[in-house]
């Protein structure tokens, strides 16, 4: 009798989920929905009426950490009742100091984050083993499915407090990986992703090209989008087979950094301007009409006018579509914590706006490319009743009227003329 009043008591637990930051996290609220499902909670979009919030954070930058923050109060604000319950980057991080804001219950570190549904039905708190985990994504909060097959990174860029937080590189086992996108063939899009998807298979005497390579035998019928890629580990092989697989979405995110050799070496990048620049040309020769993205961090101690001028020509001649720009963030424990030579706020704003600028021209000559063309997209958000954002496999987004059943649509790949849409990148 004892059993089934908990039971009961539990059935009647709302939460909601959320997070902050990269992909990673995106997949890992994924999880969490279906692990909270399974302990038999009712899964809630409306963070004022949850039992318990559950906040996946981030930790990349100090502007991703005062967010968080922000978010946590603002929950507390709305629902001052609920017990909010930390995870991710920022909780590894700085669990004691969020458990000291108003509402926050308790704080859980990246390794045990997928026993918090277990531990508020029995108590239980174990290692979580996220990449030997079955996926089957009982509950759809996006349109597109997200697969983390790896996670942690051994690169200690400079700048970069990521390894600390997440660990040395780990890999989903390649039978894992296929049996998970078998999981899910009713899909329109799986995006593989990681902490640093390149490094893939190092752990386990495996490569990166060999999980495309037996990905690409399978023939799956959804598309297949990649996260962000290192440049170094875009092979000409691994262009090869993305060549000829017919569900490979041409959109590559290759981090830049810097267009100054001096910055890229303080940043502790390995590579140059002139390899990044034969890379970025090497991707064009075989994909001539994909999108590419770069990351830019501007403001780096050291980085002088000259730097950024620097910076700012060579993505001007560079054949990519899109920039990802970040301020530089000082992070203590990262090595560049300590550099000198800092750039001044007023500064940094100024050579922020200048790439922002250039960053829409760039927008604007991608989506001109489309114009007057078909392209093939699935759902990607619903608006209104009758209005939907789609997207492309080169990452353009367009808003579109659909008259078709919500279900019919939803199921489908569909063409859309691009000057029928109000289209963005």
């Amino acid at each position: 009798m004892f059993f089934y009043v908990k039971i009961l008591i539990i059935m009647e637990n709302k939460v909601f989920i959320t997070f902050s930051g990269c992909k990673v996290n995106q997949f890992e609220k994924s999880l969490l929905l279906e692990l909270f499902q399974k302990e038999g909670f009712i899964i809630t979009e409306a963070p004022d009426e949850a039992d318990y919030i559950i906040f996946n954070t981030c930790a990349v930058t100090n502007k991703a950490e005062a967010g968080c923050r922000q978010l946590i109060r603002k929950f507390y604000r709305l629902n001052p009742k609920c017990k909010i319950i930390v995870t991710g980057c920022y909780g590894e991080k700085e669990g004691e100091k969020l458990l000291s804001l108003p509402g926050v219950y308790k704080v859980f570190p990246n390794e045990q984050k997928l026993s918090i549904p277990s531990m508020l039905v029995n108590g239980r708190i174990e290692k979580s083993d996220l990449l030997s985990f079955e996926y089957k994504r009982l509950y759809k909060d996006r349109s597109r499915a997200f697969l983390k097959v790896q996670d942690g990174c051994d690169s200690y860029c400079s700048y970069c407090i990521v390894p600390f937080l997440r660990g040395k590189p780990i890999s989903m086992p390649l039978e894992i990986v296929l049996k998970n996108l078998y999981n899910l063939v009713d899909e329109n899009e799986v995006v593989l992703t990681g902490i640093h998807l390149g490094k893939w298979g190092k752990d386990i005497n495996k490569s990166f090209e060999d999980l495309i390579r037996a990905i690409s035998k399978e023939n799956f019928p959804f598309r297949i989008r990649l996260s962000s890629l290192e440049a170094k580990e875009i092979t000409g092989n691994v262009l090869k087979i993305l060549k000829d697989m017919n569900n490979f979405c041409h959109h590559f995110h290759i981090p830049l950094q810097s267009g100054s050799d001096k910055v890229l070496k303080l940043m502790k990048r390995n590579y140059d301007r002139r390899y990044f620049k034969n890379k970025i040309e090497e991707v064009r020769k075989f994909f001539p009409h994909a999108c590419i993205g770069i990351d830019v961090i501007v403001g780096f101690p050291g980085e002088d006018e000259n730097d950024f001028l620097e910076t700012y020509t060579f993505i001007e001649d560079l054949m990519i579509d899109y920039m990802h720009i970040f301020t530089y963030s000082p992070r203590e424990g990262t090595e560049s914590y300590h550099y000198k030579n800092t750039v001044d706020k007023d500064t940094l704003s100024s050579r922020y706006q200048k790439l922002k600028e250039l960053n829409d021209v760039k927008r604007k000559a991608f989506i001109k490319r489309f114009l007057k063309k078909d392209i093939l997209c699935i759902p990607d958000k619903k608006i209104s009743s009758k209005h939907y954002r789609v997207l492309s496999r080169e990452y353009i987004k367009a808003f579109i009227k659909n008259e078709i059943p919500d279900k019919e649509f939803k199921a489908k790949l569909i063409n859309i003329h691009t000057l029928e849409a109000v289209v963005s990148n």
